[in-house]
């Protein structure tokens, strides 16, 4: 009986992640926490010659991101410690620049 359910569970894992939900093992199992959530302080440069500091926790399109139709996106820009403080659309960045936090404190 306890072999059953195990086998039960583990098919319905293996149906879940086949029929396209948002579950990824990598989230629960072989990255910490901290890896997760690390932040990357950058400067952003836009097409209207514009700049913005904050920080990131990817340099492309993070996965809490939207891509819409058309190209734009909306990504969010963070404070030191985590907190949401901005958005910015992908569509109209130029680069960013990593800032060392360790020479700028």
């Amino acid at each position: 009986m306890k072999k059953k359910g195990v086998l039960l569970l583990f098919i319905l894992l293996i149906a879940l992640c086949i029929g396209g939900c948002d579950f990824d093992p990598r989230d629960y199992w072989g990255q910490d926490r901290d890896e997760k959530d690390q932040l990357i302080k950058v400067e952003i440069f836009f097409t209207d010659d514009e700049q913005l500091t904050g920080y990131v926790k990817n340099l492309g399109i993070e996965k809490d991101g939207t891509v819409y139709v058309g190209g734009s996106s909306l990504n969010y820009l963070y404070d030191k410690n985590g907190n949401i403080v901005g958005s910015f659309n992908y569509q109209r960045v130029l680069y960013m620049k990593i800032i060392n936090e360790a020479k700028t404190d």
